[in-house]
């Protein structure tokens, strides 16, 4: 019985690292990258405004930065890459609409 109980505690915290970190690692990228970013949904000409986005990953050469438009009405995961030292957005998907234009899924999950 004991060692079904630490099977079973060894199973939650693994549970609880794989569903947290990947929350703990946008937020630290959004921290140290975010101001990069802030402005650059306007490369789309369609999204007004945002609620708030996070950079989901970020290297050197690219980073894929996730949008929630104004209201909540859209999600939209813009990639960029960087060409002569700017970002040029090279990939627009929207994730979701609240009109059901889009319909996918996003992790860690935001809305």
């Amino acid at each position: 019985m004991k060692k079904f109980r630490e099977t079973l505690i060894v199973i939650a915290i693994c549970t609880l690292i794989f569903l947290i970190v990947p929350y703990i690692r946008v937020e630290i990228l959004t921290w140290q990258h975010g101001s990069e970013f802030a402005t650059l949904y306007r490369l789309t000409n369609m999204i007004d405004g945002i609620d708030y986005f996070k950079v989901m990953d970020y290297s050197d050469t690219s980073a894929r930065v996730y949008y929630v438009g104004n209201n909540r009405v859209t999600g939209s995961l813009l990639r960029f890459i960087r060409k002569d030292g700017q970002w040029v957005l090279e990939r627009w998907d929207t994730v979701w609409s609240r009109t059901g234009s889009a319909d996918d899924f996003i992790w860690p999950y935001y809305r």
